[in-house]
Parts: structure tokens; sequence; C-alpha cells
């Protein structure tokens, strides 16, 4: 079965709203009460509940600077890999399984380019108007699409795909709901 869901980020509280199920609540940090193992700093945690009291997932960082997505019980779901801040061009995402399995997202599918290059003239007019009016500027980015797909397969299906309007969906083979919503926050939490 195939899970789609957004991003809600907001000023009070960061949530998931997958499609037909109750909303996924982000907090910053541990849930409390719950000791993490040695080595690791709590990130932030996937909650059911906006308490935080029935965690779905903990994220923190490992001694290696990389994401670890646990389950409340400590066992490890899955490693996220962001890439470096000062990378501009195709960032490269990627989530590492338990069973040695390695996905990953690079921002800009070649149709999400050709689209970029076909709209290019009008998001130039766009500019142009904004700059005349005096509406505020947005944070302006191209309309591209991530997908998480298993390297070497470039015509493969992607376990996990970001549209250009922030709806992310989840193939329905082979990964966890939570390590999604996991990459779908990590990708744009502040490092």
């Amino acid at each position: 079965m195939t899970l789609v869901f957004t991003r809600h980020p907001d000023a009070k509280r960061y949530e998931l709203r997958p499609r037909g199920s109750a909303a996924v609540h982000v907090l910053r940090g541990a849930p409390d009460g719950r000791p993490l193992p040695q080595g690791y700093k709590p990130r932030f945690t996937l909650a059911a509940d906006r308490a935080g009291a029935s965690p779905l997932a903990v994220i923190v960082r490992t001694d290696g600077g990389r994401l670890a997505v646990l389950t409340p019980d400590h066992e490890r779901l899955a490693e996220l890999r962001l890439p470096p801040r000062k990378k501009r061009w195709r960032p490269a995402y990627e989530i590492l399984l338990p069973d040695g399995t390695v996905l990953r997202g690079r921002e800009g599918t070649v149709p999400s380019l050709l689209l970029c290059l076909v709209l290019l003239p009008l998001t130039l007019l766009y500019l142009v108007a904004l700059a005349l009016s005096d509406s505020p500027a947005g944070a302006a980015t191209a309309p591209l699409r991530t997908a998480w797909k298993r390297p070497g397969m470039p015509l493969g299906r992607a376990a996990l795909t970001e549209s250009a309007r922030g709806r992310f969906r989840v193939g329905g083979e082979g990964l966890d709901h939570r390590v999604a919503y996991a990459q779908a926050v990590a990708k744009y939490w502040e490092r």
C-alpha cells in the first residue's frame, strides 16, 4: 500500500499529515523519561500525540555525525546521511537500511529539471514583476522533485519520492513509514 503525506511546519509545532490517518507530531529532543543508549545525541522524536507520550521513532545523532532512526525500544530502523551544508548542486541524501540496502535521493530528477528549464522564462518574468512590486519575496526555489532509489538502478522504482509541492510518497515495498517520516523531517530540519 502506498503512503502519501505532507509536511506542515508551523511556528509552534511541526507535523506530518498522512492521507487518511492521524497526524504525526515532530518534537525536539527525546521523549521525557526515556534514556538513550550511550553516545547518541537526541535530535527529534516522531510521536502519535502532541505531548510525545507515544513515540513512533527517535532520531539521534551518532558519533559519526549521521542520523540514526531508532524505535522507542532503541532498535535501529535506518541511518540517514545528509549532504554537507555547502553542497549546492544536486545534493544527495542517503538512507541505509539494516539489511544493507542503500537508497540515494538527489534533488532534481531529469523530468523535473526539464520542467524547470521550460518554466525558466516564466519564472524570470515573475521575478522581474516581484522586484517591481511591493510584495515581499518568499523563498523562491526551483520546482524540483527528489526520488530515493537504489544506486545503479536509475530506471527502477523509487522507494520514496518528494514532489515539488512537498508531498512525500512511499512505495509499498521495503521502506518503513517511520524512516520515511524521519527523512522528510531531516531534509529540512536545522542541522
